[in-house]
């Protein structure tokens, strides 16, 4: 199951510094709403570190799981940052465009790509996933995303 979640984490990583990458005035622009210091230099490093993360999920996963899951846990600081001083700014994570202030369903997010990465850190090495890995994985995936979908759909009290 660790090979799977690696992959889908580097997919999502991969996706993220992508759309940084693409945008990095706007991705300056959402660091700085964000009450980032210096969002010019961020705009940089985060992609690169995002970028980086995904080819070491995919090299060597079980270093690639820790380093994501550190990279993920600071994002989640910086979201329960802003939603605990009532900043609302949209969320441009992964590249995003929406208006939609940051909420406790972008925190459950990023602590279900978490749970992810502890599962890709136990990989040493890629491989083929059994039959069991792969039903096992997508009732997680399909769980997780009900779950975010349930949560979204309720009050958008961000505090």
């Amino acid at each position: 199951m660790g090979t799977i979640f690696a992959v889908i984490l580097a997919g999502v990583l991969l996706w993220a510094a992508v759309a940084k990458f693409r945008d990095p005035s706007g991705t300056a622009d959402g660091f700085q709403e964000l009450g980032l210091p210096r969002a010019h230099v961020l705009a940089i490093l985060v992609p690169v570190a995002e970028a980086a993360t995904a080819i070491t999920l995919l090299a060597l996963p079980g270093w690639g799981g820790v380093v994501s899951f550190a990279l993920l846990a600071a994002f989640t600081v910086v979201l329960v940052t802003t939603i605990r001083i009532g900043r609302l700014v949209p969320c441009r994570c992964f590249g995003g465009t929406s208006d939609s202030p940051v909420t406790w369903r972008h925190v459950f997010r990023n602590l279900q790509l978490m749970g992810m990465a502890v599962f890709a850190s136990l990989q040493d090495r890629l491989q083929w996933p059994s039959v069991l890995d792969l039903v096992v994985a997508v009732s997680l995936l399909g769980v997780g995303a009900i779950s975010i979908r349930s949560f979204a759909s309720r009050s958008t009290v961000t505090t």
